[in-house]
């Protein structure tokens, strides 16, 4: 075969990939390379064409920002309330419909309904079941003497917090499960007849053999959840819009009304300086991940 006709061939995979390569330019590197770009203006959208470059401009004043700087906690916290929460209730599902029962097929369909409802739709029906005036959790709660009367849960910080993390739950938990499931079907049914042989409890099966074989799939899916939280925001903002005040103002919140405020070169700050940790976060958790998992092999 000549050189030319092996160099076709060569440059043949690159060309069945490039359709999908240029997509992926067009809807992540140039947006995110734009993103820096704005990052480092004034741009407004209501002047956007006459955005002059302030450098690093943007990132001094998040160093005073006490939004922003108070949005840290609560980005962190919010990620932590709602991964971790899925996480509990999602491995106790899994290894459930794992079992054989009657109604498992069916069970494993209808668990997926809630991550199938559009975000927007959970945010409002959980909105009306907390509502002050005419929430079905009030009218609950007042017949049965646990409230006097029926209170405003979206109105008070913590209570806020705490439904808008319900209301996520309920909506990515069935994921995580499904990510589990699949997992806990992969590992070698030889392992628990031995097991069994060797009289172990089914406790200690779930100790010694389900959980280490499961755990390195938690935890990348932990890494995948945070981040996923941390860029947020539909849920938080058709609940509470941030509020009230700005209890519930994540990173990803506050970068979003920046832009509804037409600060965009702002606002671009804060889902650049967001992104950086992130990445940062994300690259000591692999790393150590990747350590843990090879030492345990």
């Amino acid at each position: 075969m000549s050189p030319a006709r092996r160099r076709r061939l060569d440059l043949l995979p690159y060309l069945l990939i490039s359709p999908i390569a240029l997509l992926l330019l067009a809807i992540s590197v140039y947006p995110a390379l734009y993103a820096i770009w704005l990052a480092g203006t004034d741009a407004s959208l209501l002047r956007l064409a006459r955005a002059q470059f302030i450098g690093l401009g943007n990132f001094v004043r998040l160093a005073g920002d006490g939004v922003f700087l108070e949005g840290l906690w609560r980005t962190l916290r919010w990620d932590m309330a709602v991964v971790l929460t899925e996480l509990a209730i999602a491995l106790p599902i899994a290894l459930l419909l794992n079992a054989g029962f009657h109604g498992r097929g069916f069970l494993r369909a209808a668990m997926m309904v809630p991550y199938i409802t559009p975000p927007a739709v959970v945010a409002l029906v959980f909105c009306y079941m907390v509502d002050g005036n005419f929430g079905i959790l009030n009218d609950l709660l007042v017949r049965l003497g646990i409230l006097d009367q029926y209170f405003s849960f979206l109105s008070d910080p913590t209570a806020s917090f705490w439904v808008i993390v319900s209301a996520m739950v309920w909506y990515g938990t069935p994921l995580m499960t499904l990510i589990l499931l699949a997992v806990r079907q992969t590992i070698p049914p030889e392992l628990y007849e031995a097991a069994k042989v060797d009289g172990a409890s089914p406790l200690r099966m779930f100790w010694h053999i389900t959980l280490p074989h499961l755990v390195p799939s938690m935890l990348f899916l932990v890494l995948l959840r945070t981040i996923w939280m941390s860029n947020h925001v539909d849920m938080i903002f058709i609940m509470t819009q941030g509020g009230p005040g700005f209890s519930n103002y994540t990173e990803a919140v506050y970068s979003f009304k920046l832009t509804t405020q037409f600060e965009i070169g702002y606002a671009s700050a804060v889902a650049v300086t967001l992104s950086i940790l992130l990445v940062a976060a994300s690259a000591f958790y692999v790393r150590h991940l990747a350590r843990s998992v090879l030492v345990t092999k």
